[in-house]
């Protein structure tokens, strides 16, 4: 079997930082090593396991560890209807679900494991697969039929790498996003990615204009969002000038689907809205 170059690079040997934050709740490198290492020795040896893909911790703790196990993961939207539900869980046929949390219909019917953030000793790591070998299957939203499984595999996981070139994406940043964890933009690029690269993640949780600026004043060097968060964040900003500034002093804002607002790109421009420069 062909062996990859591993998905998680600094986890092998964890830098003395922050890696993940969702809702103010936070691991560095050394406690998600163990956490996610804890997730993986629970599920070797599984084919598929599908995650509650809530905006929390465990979450990611969850899809981590099972990636790092070698096992393939299936986020659920937490919005999935009773039927939709039930066809994912018939067609990717996973061994169990996680997190533990009181799960709904089809998943109720799984083994569930609990996705502990605390841990007392890091597990031994299983050998990465090859780079073919599936590491997620993402559900459409089955507008034309029953969802479609896309498969994603190792490589496509690991092909972050070169985005990250391109946006000058490096261990430096701070990444800052409300983007749901089903998503490949909020999952494999806004979770996952932050990880390969031995940078933070800060996720708020329930996006809002006040999250986002907080976050970015802490720290936060990129935002990630939809054109829907960023016209809020337009909004926001033309009526008040310091979420203006906050978005101005992002060293990069990342727009999905489409072309970003005038308005927006101007902010992130010169980091001021039409009113704050009209008074100045």
């Amino acid at each position: 079997m062909t062996v990859g170059e591993p998905l998680f690079p600094p986890l092998l040997d964890p830098p003395a930082r922050e890696a993940i934050r969702i809702d103010g709740r936070a691991l560095t490198y050394a406690e998600l090593r163990v956490a996610a290492g804890g997730v993986a020795a629970a599920v070797a040896g599984l084919e598929r396991v599908a995650v509650w893909a809530v905006s929390e911790l465990e979450t990611a703790v969850g899809v981590i560890g099972a990636m790092l196990a070698g096992t393939t993961v299936v986020p659920i939207n937490p919005k999935a209807g009773e039927l939709e539900l039930g066809h994912i869980v018939r067609d990717s046929a996973p061994a169990l679900a996680a997190p533990g949390a009181s799960l709904p219909g089809a998943l109720a019917a799984l083994p569930r494991l609990d996705v502990r953030t605390a841990g007392s000793a890091p597990s031994e790591l299983a050998p990465e697969p090859g780079p073919d070998a599936p590491a997620l299957i993402l559900y459409t939203s089955g507008t034309t039929g029953p969802p479609k499984g896309a498969v994603l595999p190792r490589r496509a996981i690991a092909s972050t790498s070169t985005l990250a070139q391109v946006r000058g994406w490096s261990a430096a940043d701070v990444l800052v996003h409300g983007l749901p964890l089903f998503h490949a933009h909020g999952l494999v690029l806004g979770t996952l990615g932050p990880i390969r690269l031995g940078g933070s993640l800060v996720h708020v949780g329930r996006f809002s204009p006040e999250a986002v600026a907080a976050a970015l004043d802490a720290g936060g060097t990129m935002l990630f969002g939809v054109p829907t968060m960023h016209a809020r964040l337009a909004s926001a900003a033309e009526a008040d000038p310091a979420i203006a500034r906050s978005l101005g002093a992002a060293r990069l804002l990342v727009f999905g689907l489409r072309r970003a607002p005038r308005e927006h790109e101007r902010i992130a421009r010169d980091g001021t809205s039409a009113s704050s420069s009209a008074t100045a």
